[in-house]
């Protein structure tokens, strides 16, 4: 039995719409229509256990066997393909997570989080037999009579079948679309992550229809509004788990929080500091023996994880909340590279709100060994590094200290002089890339950027020359820009960027130039970035 299916997600779906019987799912599903029904009447088809809420209390999961596993995962995969997500749904939807969730409800004055009770088990399986026979799907009864049997168990949507989570957002359309009118009726932004629903305003107090709160208490009850359209959808809330959070409070959306941006809680960032810290200091093993037996509280069906593998993911979160080019997420990655020399980091390109710290990861000093040429260099997207000709020399080493990466030899992969560009190879796997921008769209009286290591000493960091460009002047056939700061010996070879942080050219003549150039003027100038890829790919 094939684990997954061929096929895009139009053909997918045209399959889906032309289903009529249990034998159509069988080839849909790419199994034989005797397998299915023995694995959908099949005793024992799943594994039922409990877990502990952090909040009290016990779940019931009902985990598949695997050949059924498998069946429902292609299914899943069906379905994706069918569903048309709302736009307030993030939860088990491609393209959007916690943070995607979070972000829609940023700087707001008041926040409502709410979930729904029992929500998998409430949907039951008649609810599903309806959804597949109704509009927009439309599929025959007998067809749909198997789907729903696929993903039932014990007459309802169980917790741990893969196609569960896509199920119930497809029973939730209805419900999601009456919640996000009501919304904009109210002046609110809503939003659902599985059974996790957000209300938000910019307002200093809710709409009655969303949330009313008693000024003599001063506790908030769910308004009419949104509760008769949650009970009209066989829905119930769970008053337990409902808040109101003030821009005063600390506002969480999904277990993140939301200010003036999606941030991971302090506390999480602290754990996994001590973590790598542990690690350190006192060996993975012992790290992973104290972690597991003191602060591990994650209950599994299988045996623990590598502990490597759990801080990489713990990282990697802290990555994809914060942005991959947050300092703090690169200082925890090059830790790990220390702790795992074999773990393998795709590398970071630089957006535009990325702070000088997280550039200088990407600036490269440039130093020819027992040699007077010095220059810089910079890691380029799909590139390794790119620079001036007349700094890269068969014996340059190249260093970035952020990064931990020094005095690492560069192989010539590419070099003009009369452009005066190259690309280098080093050994090193680059961790951060600048994005390369744009520069037909340069203007004279643009800002600008150099960035390199100009009359570098030991211990030097990389420097920034704010300036403007004051005109173009073609050298040699080469177009050039002109610039109106100081390009100085050290500054050859680094990247020029805009104010998105994108490289627009490459610094190569300025004061204190080669001696090749001393009958030229001392402007300083860069090539643009598009003309010297040309000569570097």
């Amino acid at each position: 039995m094939s684990l997954t299916l061929a096929g895009d997600d139009a053909s997918l779906a045209s399959r889906f719409a032309a289903l009529r019987t249990h034998r159509d799912v069988a080839i849909l599903l790419e199994v034989s229509s005797r397998t299915l029904g023995f694995y959908l009447h099949k005793a024992h088809n799943y594994r039922n256990f409990s877990l502990t809420k952090r909040t009290g209390g016990t779940r019931v999961v009902s985990a598949p066997v695997s050949p059924l596993k498998i069946i429902q995962r292609k299914l899943n995969q069906v379905l994706h393909a069918v569903y048309r997500s709302r736009g307030p749904v993030h939860g088990f939807v491609r393209g959007r997570s916690i943070v995607s969730n979070a972000q829609q409800h940023l700087q707001k004055h008041l926040l409502l989080n709410f979930d729904l009770e029992a929500f998998f088990p409430s949907i039951h399986f008649g609810r599903v037999l309806g959804l597949f026979e109704s509009l927009p799907y439309s599929v025959p009864h007998s067809a749909a009579l198997t789907l729903a049997r696929i993903c039932c168990h014990d007459g309802a949507l169980p917790i741990g079948a893969p196609t569960s989570p896509i199920v119930a957002n497809m029973i939730c359309a209805q419900m999601d679309s009456q919640l996000k009118s009501l919304a904009r009726q109210s002046a609110c932004r809503y939003t659902r992550y599985a059974d996790d629903l957000s209300f938000s305003t910019h307002y200093n107090r809710f709409h009655p229809a969303v949330a009313l709160q008693d000024f003599s208490t001063r506790k908030w009850t769910i308004g009419d509004g949104v509760t008769s359209i949650v009970s009209a959808n066989w829905f119930k809330i769970n008053p337990s788990k409902t808040r109101v959070l003030s821009r005063g409070s600390r506002q969480e959306v999904t277990g993140l929080i939301v200010g003036q941006k999606v941030n991971v809680k302090r506390k999480f960032v602290r754990q996994v500091r001590a973590m790598v810290h542990a690690a350190e200091r006192y060996g993975v093993k012992l790290a992973a023996e104290e972690f597991y037996l003191k602060y591990d509280r994650r209950q599994r069906l299988r045996p623990k994880p590598d502990f490597l593998k759990v801080l990489r993911g713990k990282i990697e979160f802290i990555g994809a909340v914060r942005g991959r080019d947050d300092i703090i997420y690169l200082r925890l990655a090059d830790r790990f590279r220390l702790l795992d020399p074999r773990a393998r980091f795709k590398p970071v390109i630089v957006g535009p709100k990325a702070t000088i710290e997280v550039l200088e990861r990407a600036i490269w000093l440039i130093e020819e060994e027992n040699g007077p040429i010095q220059g810089s260099a910079f890691a380029g997207e799909g590139f390794d590094l790119i620079t001036a000709a007349h700094v890269l020399t068969d014996a340059t080493k190249a260093t970035c200290a952020p990064a931990s990466l020094r005095n690492l030899p560069v192989a010539v992969a590419k070099k003009d002089d009369h452009v005066d560009v190259a690309r280098g190879i080093v050994s090193a796997r680059i961790p951060v890339q600048l994005r390369l921008g744009d520069p037909s769209r340069l203007r004279a009286g643009d800002s600008l950027r150099v960035l390199g290591f100009p009359m570098h000493r030991d211990g030097g960091s990389v420097q920034v020359t704010h300036g403007r460009i004051t005109g173009f002047s073609p050298w040699h056939a080469v177009p050039h820009c002109i610039v109106d700061c100081a390009i100085i010996r050290g500054n050859s070879g680094g990247p020029v960027l805009n104010d998105q942080n994108e490289v627009v050219g490459i610094a190569i003549k300025g004061q204190g130039i080669p001696k090749r150039f001393e009958n030229d003027d001392e402007l300083s100038r860069f090539v643009p970035i598009d003309f010297a890829i040309g000569y570097l790919r």
